[in-house]
Order: C-alpha cells, then sequence, then structure tokens
C-alpha cells in the first residue's frame, strides 16, 4: 500500500497523535478519543473510583497494586464505551437527556393527557333517582 486511505477513519472518535524526534524520527505513536465528554466521563468516574477506594481497599498482589489499576483502568474503559457506543443510535448525553425527560414527564408524573395538555382526573358520583 502505497498511499494511507484517510477516508476510513472520518468516522473514527479518535485522533492520532504522533510525537517525533527534532530529526523526524518516531518515537511514539497513539490514539486518544479527544471528545470532551470522554474527559468529563473519566474524571467524574476516577473521582468515584478514589473516593470508594479510600473505603474499600484490596490487597498487592505480587508487588501489584490492584487498587491503582481499578483507579485508572476501569474510568478509562467506561469513558471510551460511552465515547464510542451510540445508543439506540443517538450519543450518550442524548440518550440520558431523552431517557430523563421520559421519567420525569410520564413515570414521576401519572396525570391523564387530553388534548396534549396534563389534565388532573376527577372522579364524580351521581345519583339519579
Amino acid at each position: 500500500m502505497k498511499y494511507y486511505d484517510y477516508s476510513r477513519g472520518l468516522k473514527a472518535p479518535y485522533q492520532l497523535q504522533v510525537i517525533r524526534s527534532p530529526k523526524g524520527k518516531l518515537v511514539w505513536a497513539f490514539s486518544q478519543p479527544v471528545s470532551l465528554s470522554y474527559f468529563v466521563v473519566f474524571i467524574l468516574f476516577f473521582i468515584l473510583f478514589l473516593s470508594v477506594g479510600q473505603v474499600f481497599t484490596f490487597p498487592i498482589f505480587f508487588q501489584i497494586n490492584v487498587n491503582l489499576i481499578i483507579l485508572f483502568f476501569v474510568p478509562h474503559k467506561i469513558a471510551r464505551w460511552y465515547v464510542e457506543t451510540e445508543i439506540d443510535g443517538k450519543k450518550g448525553i442524548v440518550y440520558l437527556k431523552d431517557a430523563f425527560s421520559y421519567v420525569r414527564e410520564f413515570v414521576i408524573d401519572k396525570r391523564s393527557i387530553y388534548r396534549f395538555e396534563r389534565v388532573n382526573e376527577i372522579e364524580e358520583f351521581q345519583f339519579k333517582r
């Protein structure tokens, strides 16, 4: 393959980043999600696992600290899943917004809908002679 086909990566959620030496030699190449939602989700879960790690700690096996692996690896995997997965064809934040609006409008508010408006049900008893 003489030329790289750039159309393959148009929909990829990654930006390829390459670190080169001053002479142009490739030092390090890696791909990293650059979406802002990745960083927000990673920081939220990092803080969550950091606070949980203060209470529940795992022992050290063979000089490997399992707490550090859980602290960095699990939030990274969750953030990557959140950024890369489209739930029901929607981005993660749109899906969560729709789910919360459904809960607010139909689960919490149980009033009936009549002519596109919420109405309270009135139970009237009429006795006829």
